[in-house]
């Protein structure tokens, strides 16, 4: 049984916000008295102090204008709220709660252990950033944990640490149900999963243990996903018996109204299963920005009879645990000095919205100063970065080491290589095919660059996306020589075969870390002023 603290701080939660229309013929076969609330983060990446808008550290200026949100004790006093008003709450974490700030990369899973101990989470998946610091490191935190890590698509059979603490589903036995882990099969390509487990199709896996889980007679079903929003509705739609899918990954704001500016879909999604039912799917963006939870009646046969709930945004509006927000303060202070030389300034906020689909502001002056850090060393024509490696913005005003962290938070180093101009091309084209042209497997990853131009029609076909490449400097272009070589400047992560952009992997020797070429280039042109300038431009548009 979940057993909530007896505290709670000035939050005000309207409970009914909406409810599902269902067959009226069912409407008598709900059990009232059985309904359970689900309550669930996602993609927590280790902010566990308040945030801006661009995911730095609060400034007074940002508390002034009510512009700080998230933090372990505000989730302290939403969870222990929601829970002390439903007898039935569970908590669940739809993984990722490793890795984006200072928490993690200095103190790796210590903080995490403490806040979700003290948040008493019934279960969680795996996210691919668990894997940071690789499967055996992963598994000693899941032995720290005091519930257990489910994930039902992966295979951990050449990985006897993570074995014996990873299973594919639990039971809730006080409440007959059935959670079931997954995680997105594209885990071995984006993470450093290594190679003692692998990932398979999440559908194929959750219908298996549906049946394992109805064997033992189970009826009430649901899933803990790192998988995506869009993908989450796929496998929705591929399975049977789930009533629920609480998901991740992919930091998707769902919404009560699915046209509000922002919304990525409606919270909740409805999907029709392979039983001609309805599977709710949810997700609550990431950071610990909002807490999502629906309150959830069966009918006899473990379907859905009425659902209600909505996304809660954590706000300065709702009061900070005082206990935990002492102990954050103490957790923080070894990194506090580390992280407070001033490196440069910024002239304006600049977010990381946008930068794994589009051209986008931070992604051009990031590319920028990879091409010219590498420049001091030797002539290098073209800088290329995945966009998932972008995880924070920049706000304006003094820009400091631990702000820089938060931008690039994984140790991520530069690496030199040569590749032909058609090497080149081929990277490309597969980016925006989203099909590797040398290996045919998906492209995860979108790309930033510098020193180069790239048009392309996304109404084209596969193959036939790219219009032109141009590679310059100084303000003088040309084609890309398919039978010219060139020196490129990356990340090891992606010349290592990361995100599937370059294949095979190259393994360089790596260079500075990412981190630091962009705090010297701000050394040299503060305050910086980026601005979408093209250089990766829809010519269908």
């Amino acid at each position: 049984m979940r057993v909530c603290s007896s505290f709670f701080f000035g939050l005000a939660i309207v409970t009914v916000v909406f409810a599902y229309p269902l067959d009226p013929a069912n409407k008598h076969n709900s059990d009232p008295g059985s309904s359970l609330r689900i309550i669930h983060t996602n993609d927590i990446h280790a902010h566990y102090s308040p945030f801006n808008r661009v995911g730095n550290d609060c400034s007074d200026s940002d508390i002034s204008k009510g512009n700080c949100f998230g933090g372990a004790a505000r989730l302290v006093t939403t969870i222990n709220k929601l829970c002390n008003e439903h007898p039935n709450s569970l908590l669940f974490d739809a993984g990722d709660q490793a890795q984006g700030t200072l928490f993690y990369t200095l103190g790796k899973f210590n903080t995490t252990i403490e806040v979700m101990n003290e948040l008493k989470y019934d279960a969680m998946c795996i996210g691919n950033h668990e894997f940071d610091d690789g499967p055996d490191f992963l598994a000693t935190f899941f032995e720290k944990i005091n519930f257990p890590a489910i994930c039902a698509n992966i295979d951990t059979s050449g990985n006897a640490n993570l074995a014996k603490v990873v299973k594919p589903y639990v039971i809730i036995d006080k409440h007959n149900l059935g959670v079931i882990g997954y995680i997105t099969n594209t885990t071995g390509s984006i993470s450093k999963a290594g190679p003692t487990i692998s990932f398979s199709d999440a559908a194929t896996a959750v219908n298996k243990y549906v049946k394992v889980l109805r064997q033992k007679g189970v009826k009430r079903i649901i899933a803990v996903s790192h998988n995506g929003y869009q993908q989450d509705m796929d496998v929705a739609a591929n399975t049977h018996g789930l009533d629920l899918i609480v998901g991740g990954h992919s930091h998707t704001y769902l919404a009560l109204n699915a046209s509000e500016p922002g919304a990525g879909g409606l919270y909740p999604t409805a999907v029709t299963n392979l039983d001609g039912k309805a599977t709710y799917v949810v997700q609550a963006k990431a950071w610990g920005e909002y807490v999502g939870y629906v309150d959830i009646a069966f009918n006899p046969d473990g379907s859905v009879a009425s659902l209600t709930g909505m996304p809660i945004h954590m706000t300065q509006d709702i009061v900070e645990d005082p206990a935990m927000a002492s102990n954050i303060a103490k957790w923080r202070k070894p990194f506090d000095a580390y992280g407070s030389t001033v490196v440069g300034s910024m002239a304006a906020d600049v977010s990381n919205a946008g930068c794994k689909e589009n051209e986008c502001a931070l992604g051009d002056l990031i590319a920028d100063a990879m091409l010219w850090s590498q420049n001091q060393i030797e002539p290098t024509d073209v800088a290329l970065i995945n966009g998932g490696a972008i995880r924070a913005g920049l706000a304006a005003g003094p820009v400091k080491v631990k702000d820089l962290i938060l931008v690039s938070p994984f140790n991520d180093a530069l690496v030199s290589i040569k590749l032909s101009g058609k090497s080149i091309r081929n990277i490309i084209t597969g980016v925006f095919d989203k099909k590797s042209v040398t290996n045919g497997r998906p492209v995860i990853g979108f790309v930033q660059i510098s020193g180069a131009r790239v048009k392309y029609r996304s109404d084209a076909s596969p193959g036939q996306t790219i219009v032109s490449i141009e590679v310059g400097k100084n303000g003088t272009w040309s084609m890309l020589d398919d039978s010219k070589t060139y020196t490129v400047v990356t990340l090891g992560y992606v010349a290592n075969g990361g995100d599937n952009i370059i294949d095979p992997p190259l393994s360089p020797p790596t260079l500075a870390a990412l981190n630091v070429a962009i705090g010297d280039y701000l050394q040299q042109f503060s305050p910086a002023t980026p601005a979408i300038d093209g250089r990766i431009k829809d010519t269908a548009k």
